[in-house]
């Protein structure tokens, strides 16, 4: 009873850790990591490259093969006894044993092997590529909770002092300061405070389904951020340095780019192979058989002779043959031609890739640092908004306790204080969004 009981303490426990988890930007990451059902696809694409490369080194091993037949002969056939025709069933069977060994293909094998290689680097630099992509959707889904988190917490604050101005309204209509119609407009004003706080929570619901369906999570009840901003923290840095700068970076990085590189190659050694259709190829062969039959024969004197025992037949029957084929390629309907002409074209079309990738990629650098620029203007320009309708909310909420303004004047002025707080907050928010996605595309991952 007592092991039931620790038993079950311990299940109690770790349920309630698991449901006290709360989940850092890094820990997210990291989960998706493991998790992600796309990175998962790539990571299949890889093990599958690696198999392709196993191909291309056993290539190189010679082929061996074994062939073997029977057959049963049933038919009017002469008896030798009797020298009468008789229907008779007879057995007869061969085997044989063939092996063959590239010699030469015109390098075919080897430029396969290299060619393997890169579709390996090749997928490993889509699967980074597509990492990262992931790491910033995360990245902004987590930011989007905070934004909400604290939207949230900003409406119910204003619906606290929302509630604080209407006990204080209804103390100064009670003591004659202020007329009775007052308490309408605050009572008004807590209504409204009360709506927004149900779209506030409806946002951040959603913002949390958002990054639980990028982490493939079940469990959405339990799932809870972190509000450790130590993962966010903003490099300022990126503010003072060069767009061009920063697209140098970018490119040193990129997984895009040195995926397009690779491809390049690979279009190279396509067309290498395409080219090896030229050549003859030179094979080495050999070939071992034997047969085996049950049919009588005749003899001296026309004395039936019966067949003889199997494993003299083997080898009595033992035949081989060995030598080199050699295959010279004249006219097949311009087949190599037309392949060595469309692989050219795809080392076009790859470069001409390539250069758009890193055009895209000096283009959307520059943006994002255009980008970076403005959210940080604008981040300042709310945040100085803010202290000046923080300075005028105060000032109006003095004027109104000694009764020199309505009600209905200081939830103009508080509205404006309120809009001002929203719009520090989404531009700090759109401020740190626009510096990690700039820090994500010139760091290596």
């Amino acid at each position: 009873m007592k092991k039931y009981f620790i038993i079950i303490s311990l299940l109690f426990l770790s349920l309630a850790q698991a449901q006290d988890k709360k989940w850092t930007l890094q820990a997210c990451i990291d989960y998706a990591h493991q998790h992600n059902l796309q990175l998962k696809q790539s990571q299949l694409d890889i093990a599958q490259a690696e198999i392709n490369k196993t191909g291309t080194q056993t290539a190189y091993l010679p082929t061996v093969n074994a062939s073997s037949s029977a057959s049963w002969s049933s038919g009017l056939t002469k008896n030798y006894i009797t020298g009468v025709n008789e229907n008779q069933t007879t057995f007869g069977g061969n085997g044989s044993i063939r092996s063959n060994l590239n010699l030469f293909s015109g390098f075919r094998n080897k430029y396969n092997y290299k060619k393997s290689l890169l579709d390996i680097l090749s997928a490993q630099y889509q699967y980074a590529d597509l990492k990262k992509s992931i790491d910033m959707q995360i990245a902004s889904a987590f930011l989007q909770i905070l934004l909400a988190k604290e939207s949230l917490s900003t409406v119910k604050q204003q619906l606290e002092n929302s509630i604080r101005q209407k006990d204080k309204t209804a103390a100064m209509i009670k003591a004659g300061i202020l007329p009775k119609g007052d308490i309408v407009d605050a009572e008004a004003q807590i209504t409204n405070d009360n709506v927004q706080i149900i779209q506030a929570e409806n946002n951040y619901e959603i913002a949390k389904l958002n990054l639980a369906q990028l982490l493939e999570l079940n469990d959405l009840n339990s799932f809870e951020i972190d509000e450790d901003l130590s993962d966010l923290q903003i490099d300022d840095k990126l503010l003072t340095q060069s767009s061009e700068n920063l697209f140098s970076q970018a490119l040193q990085v990129s997984d895009k780019i040195k995926s397009a590189e690779t491809q390049g190659n690979i279009a190279k050694y396509q067309a290498k192979l395409a080219k090896s259709s030229y050549f003859p190829t030179l094979s080495a062969f050999a070939n071992v058989n034997s047969g085996y039959s049950d049919r009588e024969s005749i003899g001296l004197g026309g004395v039936s002779i019966p067949a003889d025992p199997l494993g003299k037949q083997l080898n009595d029957n033992f035949g081989a043959s060995y030598g080199l084929s050699l295959n010279i390629p004249i006219l097949n309907g311009l087949n190599v031609q037309h392949q060595v002409k469309s692989s050219k074209l795809n080392i076009s079309r790859s470069n001409i890739a390539l250069e758009t990738n890193k055009k895209k990629l000096k283009n959307d650098v520059y943006k994002m640092k255009t980008d970076l620029l403005a959210a940080f203007q604008s981040m300042k320009a709310a945040e100085a908004n803010l202290q000046a309708q923080l300075k005028s909310y105060n000032y109006a909420n003095e004027k109104f306790k000694v009764g020199m303004m309505n009600i209905f004047d200081l939830n103009n002025i508080k509205t404006k204080y309120i809009a001002a707080q929203n719009s520090y907050i989404n531009a700090k928010y759109q401020y740190y969004m626009k510096s990690k996605i700039l820090e994500y595309t010139i760091k290596k991952m």
